[in-house]
């Protein structure tokens, strides 16, 4: 949800039944994850659906689609979340205290660099520390969103609503103009994949994935929603679009001289999701090391992490948080796409396996026509650099496969040094077993 502190729901605007589809698309494709996630009861998330769920019908493929999520998380997926959730983090943080003419880009950058650099410490030398630190921010990100929805409501009360007469009024319904505001929307929505990523760490996974995510649909369409009331009683939609950080100046108009306040709230709310992303992406790591996906070092992910942190800081210097969500969310849609094809064959796969949701075909179907049209009409609608450089990797990725893990070509060197680190470290290989 951290995407709407800086500009409310999206930027673009559209029209009301796009903005239901937007809200369907998101408890739909939440749902095709509860279920795959207890068919498939592995960390990982889309790594694992790939390789179990798809390679359930060819092996090969299941295989090459799970070496091509994990070359895309680690150049693609993750440092570019890690860069938007600390940008945002900065321009908050630094917005709040600061004078009212904001902080310099420079400066936001900066610190958005250092966010990074503590978290990627923090969760390299301790977990524990870095679990504490998610309390810390949540309980910040859930005294926000209560303040901001509260003031909202008593506004509403008061008589505060013109904002929300004929709010979508001029907007367009051409169905490729809306195409990256879908990707703004369901960037704020999302999140349903995070849980399924530490599956195996969870108690009775294949009762408490789907109830966790089950519960937490309707609460997190409850407060986004009333959030975005909340602001549109303040601001109307050309003020919302032209605020670069929507929160405070909705502060500076219901809470006056508290206002200062908010915005660190809101940072730590941010700082929060990037450390827990922070946290889960080892989990990537040590997936596809343990289904031998990982070109060099496949028993220790320290460089793998440590090339994520690097991307993240390298996505935080041109500063341009509207592009890295478009460049993030092409890539994204795509495996998720993958991942309900994936839910789709479970169902004829491993019909047998107990489910404690099921998700009508027809309605799965439904999600992945969703996702071809996330991944194909931006880039006819709004071609740009992203989109191309996103589909290099990509294809790039394919032919690493062939010459590392097909071929299984490896450089003497790295032999050496695999061995080297395997004895210093006492390391072995897991084993996945999808029956835990």
């Amino acid at each position: 949800m951290d995407y709407m502190w800086i500009r409310g729901s999206t930027q673009y605007y559209f029209d009301s039944k796009r903005s239901s589809l937007s809200l369907n698309s998101f408890v739909l494709g939440a749902l095709c994850y509860a279920e795959i996630g207890t068919v498939i009861p592995l960390s990982g998330a889309e790594l694992a659906y790939m390789k179990e769920g798809i390679g359930s019908v060819h092996a090969r493929t299941g295989d090459v689609l799970a070496f091509v999520f994990s070359w895309a998380n680690t150049f693609i997926i993750l440092p570019s979340t890690a860069a938007i959730l600390t940008l945002t983090f900065s321009t908050y943080f630094l917005s709040g205290i600061m004078d009212n003419c904001g902080p310099p880009v420079e400066l936001v950058k900066m610190t958005a660099i250092f966010a990074i650099v503590v978290l990627a410490n923090v969760n390299a030398f301790s977990a524990t520390t870095a679990n504490r630190l998610n309390i810390v921010f949540t309980l910040s990100k859930v005294v926000t969103i209560l303040v901001i929805v509260t003031a909202g409501l008593v506004r509403i009360g008061q008589g505060h609503t013109e904002n929300l007469k004929h709010s979508f009024h001029g907007t367009t319904n051409k169905p490729l103009r809306i195409a990256l505001a879908f990707y703004s929307g369901l960037w704020a929505y999302s999140g349903w994949g995070s849980l399924t990523t530490v599956t195996e760490e969870l108690k009775n996974p294949k009762k408490n994935l789907w109830l966790s995510i089950v519960v937490a649909l309707p609460i997190v369409i409850v407060l986004y929603v009333l959030t975005n009331i909340s602001y549109f009683t303040v601001m109307t939609k050309s003020a919302l679009l032209s605020s670069d950080a929507v929160a405070m100046t909705w502060g500076e108009v219901v809470l006056g001289s508290v206002a200062r306040v908010l915005p660190v709230l809101i940072a730590l709310s941010a700082l929060g999701s990037a450390n827990g992303l922070t946290y889960t992406s080892a989990r990537y790591c040590m997936v596809s090391a343990c289904y031998g996906l990982v070109c060099f070092l496949n028993e220790f992910d320290s460089f793998d992490c440590f090339l994520k942190t690097i991307l993240a800081i390298i996505y935080c210097i041109p500063s341009d948080i509207e592009g890295l969500i478009s460049y993030f969310s092409f890539v994204s849609w795509l495996f998720c796409g993958l991942t309900f094809v994936a839910t789709l064959w479970c169902k004829f796969t491993k019909r047998d396996v107990l489910r404690l949701i099921k998700v009508p075909i027809t309605l799965v179907i439904f999600i992945i026509l969703i996702c071809i049209y996330l991944v194909i009409a931006p880039v006819i609608s709004y071609p740009n650099i992203g989109f191309l450089i996103a589909s290099i990797i990509l294809l790039l990725s394919l032919i690493v496969y062939y010459i590392f893990i097909f071929r299984q070509v490896q450089p003497k060197f790295m032999k050496k040094l695999n061995g080297s680190i395997e004895n210093f470290f006492n390391l072995t290989k897991s084993d996945i077993n999808i029956e835990t």
